[in-house]
């Protein structure tokens, strides 16, 4: 019998620490791990789905393999003292492949996150539909201009130079008219009065206004490739407009980081369909790129494409990581970590028939207990977190159980947005947990 998450998204607060009790304290959320099920007293919106019965809940834990991480414990708890005036936002990156670039994942670990320690807006977004792939269903950019575009995808040659986000779109027209607009899905607050826009490090980037331009709007580029408006009032809609007589390379924009000038936490998406760790290395000063969103944790979920490469080599694997990790350590040293390892998944093999029709079926992934241990291992050898998703999710042969209980889709390796919400809910809950351990 499948245990049920009653998993709040539109009024998450937690009691955990003391320090909260003299906090608006109408009501109280109890996370029970054993049974992965939060209880809201007097709370009336809420979502209730049904877990999945192979998780090995007692698993839900964080290894830090000696990682301190007493810093960002400290700067979240000060996120809740509003003694002090100045603005404190914690940055955190979610980065990986296709699992985050649907959102559904992230959306689960942010919206508690922002819930429990404050919401200082979305994040990063980045124009995916304009590349013609999926993107998270709570923004969207929208144009009526041409545009070409890059984005960084395993097997195939990218473009160096795309963004943070592993993107880049750039106009082939002399007008750019580029419209975001974020959407709530859980009645969380989306609204922004900041956006920091990431382009071409030119000089002469083409200078966008903000149509119909709100009160105490101010302009300002604090980096080359960034340029930032901000205004007073919260919005959930917002259009760039501007003349581009640049070559295409010299008006690209990567994405948009969006605020809303609050105290709390940003969980910025970071998510390419098919990406690997290599993908993220051949991009050019990728850690340099990822340090214009100061971030203090770095979340890594990859391995998932390099479980089913046919050329898989565990040596080759510690060594992307490790480029990974030290090119943004090399940016942001003080950067935390968190790497998470895949979940159990099959390959996909075709095949013809005795009437000669092609037919698809399902075999072992023999490399991904491999994957699997690389990240393990490299964690431990670099005192850097691991969350091993893997055996969380029920280890070996755990995806039966999940495309028994629509938490997998029938491709046998991406889950369903149950799947990706139930993930999300267990990964808070490791980090509350270790969070309520140093507090205590």
């Amino acid at each position: 019998m499948n245990r049920t998450v009653t998993y709040i998204l539109t009024a998450f607060t937690v009691l955990y620490a003391t320090s909260l009790v003299a906090q608006e304290a109408d009501s109280i959320t109890a996370v029970k791990r054993d049974t992965l099920s939060a209880t809201r007293l007097d709370v009336e919106s809420f979502i209730t789905i049904d877990t999945i019965s192979c998780i090995g809940f007692e698993a839900d834990t964080i290894s830090f393999n000696g990682a301190d991480w007493s810093p960002l414990f400290q700067s979240m708890e000060q996120l809740n003292d509003t003694a002090q005036g100045e603005k404190k936002i914690v940055s955190v990156i979610h980065l990986g492949d296709s699992h985050v670039q649907a959102g559904f994942l992230t959306e689960a670990l942010r919206i508690p996150m922002q819930k429990a320690w404050g919401n200082a807006g979305r994040g990063l977004i980045t124009p995916l539909k304009i590349t013609r792939t999926n993107e998270p269903s709570d923004y969207r950019f929208t144009t009526p201009d041409k545009w070409q575009y890059n984005r960084c995808i395993i097997g195939k040659e990218f473009s160096s130079r795309v963004g943070v986000g592993g993107i880049l779109i750039e106009p082939v027209t002399q007008s750019i008219n580029l419209t975001i607009e974020t959407m709530s899905r859980h009645g969380e607050d989306v609204k922004f009065n900041r956006l920091r826009l990431f382009h071409a490090p030119t000089d002469s980037f083409p200078q966008l206004l903000l149509d119909n331009e709100p009160d105490g709007l101010a302009v300002h580029s604090p980096a080359a490739g960034e340029t930032c408006y901000s205004w007073d009032t919260l919005t959930n809609t917002i259009s760039l407009k501007g003349k581009n007589s640049l070559e295409p390379a010299n008006a690209a924009i990567y994405g948009a980081a969006l605020e809303n000038g609050l105290n709390g936490i940003i969980v910025h998406t970071i998510g390419n369909n098919s990406a690997t760790y290599d993908c993220y290395n051949r991009t050019e000063e990728y850690g340099k790129k990822l340090a214009s969103l100061a971030p203090q944790l770095v979340i890594i979920s990859l391995g998932t494409n390099e479980s089913v490469s046919s050329v898989f080599n565990r040596e080759r694997l510690e060594q992307q990581i490790d480029c990974l990790i030290q090119s943004i350590k090399k940016e942001s040293p003080k950067t935390l970590f968190l790497l998470t390892t895949p979940a159990d998944n099959k390959l996909r093999k075709r095949r013809r028939n005795k009437r000669g029709r092609r037919v698809t079926y399902y075999v072992e992934n023999p490399n991904l207990p491999l994957v699997t241990e690389t990240i393990k291992d490299y964690g431990a050898k670099h005192n850097i977190a691991v969350w091993d998703w893997y055996t969380i999710a029920g280890g070996k042969g755990a995806y039966k159980t999940w495309i028994k209980e629509e938490g997998m889709r029938n491709d046998h390796i991406h889950y369903t947005p149950k799947g990706y919400t139930v993930q999300g809910n267990l990964l808070f809950q490791s980090i509350l947990n270790a969070y309520e351990q140093h507090t205590r």
